[in-house]
């Protein structure tokens, strides 16, 4: 077990970049001790989010002079266009990497990442946060467990009506990634739970996109999608991705597993059932309909944190396989299992479904 304390830069300091950066100053072991930015406004607007306890971080407007510091490790926050080439720099230059998803924009992108974990001595970890609610663990262990039997077929949504975010003059914010990305490449944090439960990998992959888009203007696109998964375990899987539609709940995650012995999914409806979950199954006698399971986002008797506490649970297991030199479950395969089907996807899609093998990347 590692007893050096990991010290921790951030390069990428918008909204998510703080919220992934703020936890280490309650982690044993961590330290945060960089930010990384080009645009000074961004490194002022994080230090004044992150508060107490961060009044000596160093600043950076260069990641190669930061990747020449003490540091041993990076949270790479950026824009998804830039992941894999800044955590390939920070693994070549021996610093642990934790990558915002998705953590890669291309098949050539997934064989290079690949490539520069294997040569470096660093650990890699995908920031798929989703796999750290409580629910999610919930299934998981039911899963494990046999609770569920062998499943057969699931399902996730991630619903973010979100126009402002779409549209830089609506917002009258500088424009973001969500304004060009195919919103179906934002799979991640839909598929990603699933692949985490079943301990499975994608086999094929082929994506449909509606024919109206409401949001044209703002986000030419596609702002929704659909893609429809077989895993090597045979597991079908659909996924719906929607940024351009109407729904007056904000952001919404929904997730479903059907088994041969049980099914258990999130509940639908208001805001304030999410994370509620439903189920029923074959060992509960007499059972007529779905019985009410009260596990939510958060963990009973854990600290709040962004993402329904998700967020630093995430961090903290980065760096405890850090300090146990252990290499972290949502390693660089993992990553490119939930990154490449977003992207095979949106090909699909413009070849009319036509069904995609996943590559090989071994």
């Amino acid at each position: 077990m590692e007893t050096k304390t990991i010290k921790v830069g951030i390069v990428g300091v918008g909204g998510r970049g703080q919220q992934l950066f703020k936890p280490l100053k309650n982690i044993p072991g961590a330290e945060p001790v960089a930010i990384c930015d080009f645009k000074d406004e961004m490194i002022d607007r994080a230090l004044k989010y992150l508060g107490e306890g961060f009044e000596n971080i160093k600043r950076y407007s260069s990641y190669e002079e930061m990747l020449k510091s003490d540091i041993d490790a990076v949270i790479v926050a950026t824009d998804p266009d830039s992941h894999a080439k800044l955590s390939m720099q920070a693994l070549d230059a021996g610093k642990h990497v934790l990558s915002e998803i998705p953590a890669l924009v291309s098949e050539e992108e997934a064989k290079l990442l690949k490539a520069a974990v294997k040569r470096s001595s660093a650990k890699y970890m995908v920031a798929e946060n989703c796999c750290f609610w409580a629910h999610i663990d919930a299934y998981k262990k039911m899963y494990d467990e046999g609770v569920l039997g062998d499943v057969l077929y699931a399902e996730a949504e991630y619903l973010h009506p979100c126009k402002a975010l779409l549209d830089p003059e609506e917002a009258n914010k500088p424009k973001t990634w969500r304004s060009y990305l195919p919103a179906i490449h934002y799979l991640t944090h839909s598929l990603g739970p699933i692949l985490y439960i079943l301990e499975d990998r994608v086999a094929e992959v082929s994506g449909f996109v509606p024919e109206k888009n409401p949001v044209e203007e703002a986000h030419p696109g596609p702002p929704n999608g659909l893609a429809i998964i077989k895993t090597k375990k045979g597991v079908l899987i659909k996924i719906f991705i929607g940024f351009g539609i109407n729904h007056i709940h904000g952001s919404m995650h929904h997730y479903l597993l059907y088994g041969t012995k049980g099914c258990v999914q999130t509940a639908r409806g208001n805001s304030a059932d999410q994370g509620k979950s439903v189920g029923c199954f074959s060992h509960t006698p007499y059972l007529k309909g779905y019985v009410d399971i009260p596990v939510y986002y958060d963990y009973p008797g854990k600290g709040a944190g962004t993402h329904g506490g998700a967020d630093p649970i995430m961090v903290e297991e980065w760096i405890r396989c850090i300090r146990a030199n252990e290499e972290p479950k949502l390693g660089i395969d993992y990553a490119i299992d939930i990154s490449i089907p977003g992207i095979l996807a949106d090909i699909s899609s413009k070849e009319h479904g036509k069904m995609m093998q996943m590559p090989s990347f071994e």
